[in-house]
């Protein structure tokens, strides 16, 4: 298995602020940035390899499955979501998987904050 942490290049910092307070707590929503500016990405601190399953093994399914997660202050991947899936198996394994990740934080200005990246996990046969 390879994954690799992909963040999309923009000329300057966006946030991203679809909802300014949480319908339910009624708490502010942190702002969401990507990388780019002085928004630093996140890195991987520890990582977890997602299931190959038996049945994909013997079916010959490779590729690749691209997620989008934000990074939240604390490291942790939240909102994690396939934007390009393999098949149903691959992108829960591969969802599993990324959630178990952690992250040393994307900060701007040298804080920690949110930042929403791109994460590919490739599965192959070996």
């Amino acid at each position: 298995m390879l994954a690799t942490l992909w963040v999309g290049i923009e000329s300057k910092a966006v946030a991203l602020q679809d909802k300014p307070k949480d319908k339910d707590s009624g708490k502010p929503v942190p702002v969401v940035y990507t990388p780019g500016g002085d928004v630093k990405p996140p890195k991987v601190i520890h990582y977890v390899e997602p299931a190959f399953p038996n049945t994909s093994k013997t079916a010959f399914i490779e590729g690749v499955v691209k997620l989008k997660t934000t990074v939240t202050t604390e490291g942790l991947p939240i909102d994690v979501e396939v934007t390009k899936g393999l098949n149903t198996e691959e992108d829960k394994n591969a969802i599993e998987a990324v959630t178990q990740w952690r992250f040393q934080p994307g900060t701007k200005a040298g804080e920690a904050v949110y930042v929403r990246v791109g994460i590919e996990i490739a599965f192959h046969l070996i």
